[in-house]
């Protein structure tokens, strides 16, 4: 599995503009008076104008070259400055095989950079920009109706790394731990790890392997299309 296209909704288009493509480096790819979008590696983000003041929040994960992780925590913290926790601004997941660390942007998305020590690949490069971005790793689906939503995704052979069971109440990563890439499925009101942001269901469309797409609502109902 492969997150191809990701779909984000935002208030306020200059600014996220100016923070992904002006401050950050990202290429833009388009541009309207409704949207524009961004090559993240081998992936394209799209932040679309929302029409109305609707509370939303995402949180997404960039694949990194395995070695450079320090270099990126280095770059992002020249650019952006580091979320911590506990006195710490990086982290280890041991079921990942992966160093992770975070930041916001403008609307308060939490942003990841992620160094997946078995997955992703190693770059010659000795410093870290957007450019060495592989593409994106994780993508957030927000909804309280999780168990539906696991059984759909289900049909389409999107299932919990590991074969782990469904949380109703915490984090479930889903995807094959080799294609580096996961949707993370999750109820709102869940507290995000290295935040004080809770987790809030938000519109979102994710595009998976080029062949799939996935739709989910304001209200967290989710319908997938097949492309």
């Amino acid at each position: 599995m492969k997150i191809t296209k990701v779909k984000l909704y935002v208030h306020d288009m200059q600014k996220m503009e100016q923070f992904y493509a002006d401050l950050l480096g990202f290429t833009l790819l388009e541009r309207t008076a409704d949207y524009f979008t961004i090559a993240v590696g081998e992936s394209r983000m799209t932040f679309e104008k929302l029409p109305s003041k609707m509370p939303k929040q995402y949180h997404f994960a960039l694949n990194i070259p395995s070695n450079l992780f320090q270099q990126a925590k280095i770059w992002a913290e020249e650019h952006v400055g580091l979320l911590d926790s506990e006195g710490q601004d990086e982290v280890y997941f041991e079921f990942l095989k992966a160093y992770a660390c975070y930041f916001y942007d403008p609307e308060g998305n939490i942003v990841e950079l992620i160094a997946r020590q078995e997955i992703n690949p190693k770059h010659a490069e000795v410093n870290f920009s957007v450019e060495q971005v592989l593409h994106i790793g994780e993508i957030n689906l927000t909804s309280d109706d999780i168990q539906t939503i696991a059984e759909k995704l289900k049909k389409y052979a999107i299932n919990p790394i590991a074969n782990k069971e469904i949380q109703l109440d915490g984090l479930n990563f889903l995807g094959n731990y080799e294609d580096g890439a996961n949707i993370l499925l999750g109820p709102s009101g869940r507290l995000w790890y290295f935040s004080d942001k809770k987790a809030v269901i938000s519109p979102i469309s994710i595009e998976i392997d080029e062949a799939l797409q996935l739709n989910m609502d304001e209200e967290g109902q989710l319908k997938l299309l097949q492309l």
